[in-house]
């Protein structure tokens, strides 16, 4: 149906896909596609005649990168297609005209070639190369996207140069001196997703030889392998075969020179340490892996038993897990173990570098002498299975949205355990990529009972007692880093995960927002067995601080994420404020003074107006939030993206928007309230576009008839009324959550009264309807078809202006993720990034400039860490037109108002002070909670 009000659209803008992530995907296809692991290729032959006697490899490779791009690459011709791939694929020397010939080229040289065509042939650090050409921003931007399609560790392996690079300088060095010297703050990250792709392949390696190992840990939606089983069990057949190539590698420097791999496992045949059983195994993997054969590959338990055998501490690793990021590097890699490493991705850079070296000198041989042809379909099939991986917990390109975000992260859960003791440490070493910072917010999630937050509190601090230790003395006036910890709620959609795990039912049935689900009985309307669980994860917060009120130092704020869309904003306010209240209390105690201080008091944010169907609706759940969530002064927005997309462009991207009646009725409503000043402050009220208001007024009345059915007429007040109250329930300080049971929010509509509420009876009426209501739910998910007219882009404007002039006013510090919000939000460009509408370098128009700091969010799904944030939003103002001095003016002040906006406090007079009392009051709670359970690292006599 059409959306009432709406009228015959505006011309639409063409929309083309970004130019380097087309050629980053042609780049990267021979490493990342399934059919070059299927076909496990070893060499890609610039002749695509079929073949008479054996089907032409690199012919069926390339129909399938056309086919594949062909669907994304907007704008491109397939002539381009070709040339980027002759370009990639059969080039030779970097620097020159490439020129296809009808040689072979071995995946090494592909490899070697792809990485100089981006990369400076030096040891330690290097930077980009790019063509006379280029510039700097092109040549950083087509690596970026290079980096969001293979890992980047694969490509300095391939840098010709002894020793080979290991980290690639993006940033601009001056730029990075002067953050590094005047101090960052990183305070948006979380603490889940904090690890680099390395360090997450280090734990899946541990995690793979965990005796406890399930054989769906990695199922997930939309895999590029059939399912997660076969994903795993692909996994351990190329953890296997690394640990067998380095064995191989290995026996060549002690004497033991077999000439060719399969020589070598031939002598192996019989030997006393090896089972027959785990021979056969082994043979099969092996066999498997070098054809792409998922049919022949062994099945889970069986190459489970054969990794377990080969990881030398992989069984013990599950109760005595790395306790600092040193550790994790010696002992997470069987090679690393193998061969006493502790470096950083000591084990994979010395598999990916001796096994290169290999293959080049077996390319020197005469073609007649090359007898190891098993090698090398190992060796790339096993790096191909880890750059499978790495698309699979890398957010691609091309899926926007919270719910893709989600699955991505998901992803990382079963495979980052062996972290879990070093989260503090390694959150801070990424963020800074060993560049100092002064100070680190992480984001973790509730737990269901103060013991359990209280031991996850516990090992952070633990593990923040290394960063501090590692720290330099402060200058005087200055003080060590800071840490603080953010509780987010989770947001989710439904009981079972369906929407998690990809089959959505249809109209939003069986979600939390269902008030009668078909199959079964729900209490107390929507959301109420959403809540119920929220409730239960604030009782255990509220305890923990009451019991131990000194961990308000720790524990710095709240945060609500995940699905933006799934649950509503008014679910989350009484638990806000109940836990905020409860905050304040436990600061006053002695017990939680420090240095004769009480800790500063709670904080609040929240991740909104990223996700939205409407950018209407992404600015509604922002004024949600300003006006009913953050109840402290010093908040702060998550992402806030709708707040600096430009409508118009927005508007010609879209076109048309389907969204449910309700949620469109509930835009309606509220820019009706922003026009009429209806129960909201003056410096909320938006200026109403000529004949705006009388045309959503009389879209309220024709779609809340709609939904709420014709019995009444429903005058743009009354729902006005409600939509207020609707966020007011329970919302009082002093009321206690843990009075709140399954139907709690129908109690607070019946304590209601008519000095607070107008138009009582008909709100209640209402409220009751919306919340309990069956039919209502399922008329209010019929979709509506909204036309993106001139009439819906002038009120954008004037909404968007009104929010962006009170976050402005209210001194709100909206936390921007370049790249979070480059993928999530589908900008295709960080020239086009809302950061340059909201803070502009340079003063634009008459709405004062929104206060903005920068982050990295989830430095694994988005291939990044806080300082190329830094570096990406420099490059984008500039190449925007800005000068140069204003930029780095510009970046200096988001620099600073991330620096003031932080919720960490200073731990007065040194950190380890306090991170030792912490620990001591934190280990009794444990000790006394369960008195048989053993201490938890550490105790008061040695704190």
């Amino acid at each position: 149906m059409r959306a009432a009000g709406s009228t015959p659209g505006i011309p639409l803008m063409p929309r083309r896909v970004v130019e380097a992530y087309v050629r980053a995907e042609v780049a990267s296809f021979p490493l990342v596609s399934m059919t070059a692991f299927e076909s496990a290729m070893v060499h890609l032959n610039p002749n695509l005649d079929k073949g008479e006697r054996q089907p032409n490899r690199t012919l069926k490779l390339w129909r399938e990168c056309e086919h594949t791009l062909s669907e994304h690459a907007s704008g491109w011709s397939l002539d381009r297609l070709v040339l980027a791939r002759d370009f990639f694929w059969f080039g030779d020397e970097p620097g020159r005209r490439r020129v296809s010939t009808q040689r072979h080229v071995s995946m090494r040289l592909y490899l070697t070639n792809l990485a100089r065509g981006f990369l400076k042939s030096r040891p330690g650090i290097t930077w980009l190369e790019w063509r006379s050409d280029a510039n700097a921003f092109d040549a950083s931007s087509h690596y970026r996207w290079l980096t969001f399609a293979l890992p980047e560790d694969l490509l300095l392996a391939a840098i010709p140069e002894e020793p080979p690079p290991i980290e690639v300088r993006l940033e601009s060095p001056p730029l990075m001196q002067s953050l590094e010297d005047a101090g960052v703050a990183e305070i948006h990250q979380h603490i889940g997703a904090s690890m680099d792709f390395p360090l997450l392949w280090a734990s899946l390696l541990a995690k793979l030889a965990d005796p406890m190992l399930q054989e769906t840990a990695a199922e997930s939606p939309a895999l590029p392998v059939k399912d997660g089983k076969l994903l795993l069990r692909w996994l351990l057949a190329a953890a296997i075969a690394r640990c067998v190539l380095a064995e191989y590698m290995l026996s060549r420097h002690t004497g033991c020179r077999f000439k060719t791999l399969q020589k070598f496992l031939d002598a192996r045949t019989g030997s006393r340490g090896w089972p027959g059983n785990l021979l056969y195994i082994l043979a099969r993997t092996l066999q498997a892996l070098a054809r792409g054969d998922s049919e022949q590959l062994p099945r889970f338990h069986a190459l489970h038993g054969l990794y377990m055998a080969l990881h030398p501490v992989g069984s013990t690793l599950p109760d005595q897990r790395p306790q600092t990021l040193r550790e994790v590097w010696q002992l997470c890699d069987p090679i690393a173990v193998r061969l006493n490493l502790d470096d950083p991705n000591g084990g994979e850079r010395w598999l990916m570098r001796h096994g290169l070296n290999y293959l080049d000198a077996r390319e020197k041989e005469p073609r007649e002498d090359r007898e190891d042809l098993l090698f090398p379909r190992i060796f790339w099939q096993a790096l191909r299975v880890r750059c499978i991986y790495y698309r699979t917990v890398v957010q691609r390109p091309m899926t926007a949205g919270l719910q893709w975000f989600v699955r991505f992260n998901d992803r990382l859960g079963w495979a980052r355990d062996p972290l879990r003791d070093v989260r503090s440490e390694m959150s801070f070493q990424v963020a800074g990529r060993g560049r100092p910072l002064r100070a680190l917010e992480a984001r973790i999630t509730p737990r269901d009972t103060p013991f359990e937050l209280a031991r996850d509190l516990l090992s952070l601090t633990h593990s923040w007692r290394q960063v501090i230790g590692h720290s330099r003395d402060p200058s005087p006036g200055q003080h060590e880093p800071e840490f603080g910890v953010i509780i987010h709620f989770v947001k989710e959609r439904d009981p079972d995960n369906r929407w998690a795990s990809g089959a959505p039912p249809a109209g939003h049935r069986q979600t939390f927002a269902e008030p009668h689900p078909r199959e079964g009985i729900r209490m107390g309307g929507r959301y109420a067995d959403y809540f119920d669980k929220q409730v239960v994860k604030a009782r255990a917060l509220v305890k923990l601080l009451r019991d131990v009120p000194l961990v308000l130092w720790l524990l710095r704020g709240l945060d609500v994420a995940s699905v933006e869309l799934g649950v509503p904003t008014w679910v989350l306010v009484p638990i806000y404020h109940h836990i905020h209240w409860e905050a304040n209390v436990a600061a006053t105690t002695p017990a939680a003074m420090h240095h004769a201080q009480h800790p500063p008091p709670l904080r609040l944010t929240a991740h909104v107006g990223e996700d939205f169907r409407h950018l209407m609706e992404g600015l509604r759940r922002i004024f949600e939030c300003l006006q009913y969530l953050m109840v402290a002064s010093g908040s702060r927005l998550g992402h806030a993206t709708a707040l600096g997309i430009e409508p118009r462009l927005w508007a010609e991207s879209t076109g048309s928007v389907m969204m449910t009646a309700e949620e469109r009725l509930w835009d309606l409503v509220f820019e009706w309230r922003l026009y009429s000043s209806y129960r909201i402050p003056p410096d909320l009220r938006a200026e109403a576009p000529p004949g705006r208001p009388e045309q959503v007024e009389n879209a309220i009345r024709e779609l809340a008839a709609n939904v709420f059915g014709c019995r009444h007429d429903y005058e743009p007040p009354v729902l006005a009324e409600t939509h207020h109250v609707l966020h007011r329930l329970m919302c009082h300080p002093e009321a206690h959550v843990a009075e709140g049971t399954l139907d709690g929010f129908n109690h607070a509509v019946d304590r209601l009264n008519d000095e607070e509420v107008r138009n009582l009876p008909l709100v209640r009426r209402l409220l009751r309807a919306y919340r309990e209501d069956e039919q209502v739910f399922q008329r209010g998910q019929q979709p509506v078809d909204i036309t993106l007219d001139d009439s819906e882009l002038a009120a954008l404007y004037a909404v968007q202006n009104a929010l962006r002039r009170a976050v402005s006013m209210r001194q709100v510090v909206v936390e921007v993720n370049p790249s979070s919000n480059l993928l999530i939000g589908d900008m295709m460009d960080l020239r086009n990034h809302p950061i340059l509408r909201l803070h502009p370098p340079e003063p634009q128009g008459s709405v004062p400039p929104v206060p903005i700091a920068v982050s990295s969010d989830d430095p694994i799904v988005f291939s990044t860490w806080l300082m190329h944030e830094y570096a990406l939003i420099f490059e984008a103002a500039l190449t925007a037109g800005y000068p140069e001095r204003c930029v780095t003016e510009w970046l200096d002040k988001i620099r600073r108002t991330g620096l003031d906006g932080r919720f960490t406090v200073a731990w007065l007079p040194r950190a380890s002070t306090l991170a030792e009392a912490l620990e001591c009051k934190l280990n009794e709670y444990l000790h006394n909670w369960i008195p048989s359970a053993r201490r938890v690292r550490g105790d008061c006599q040695s704190a």
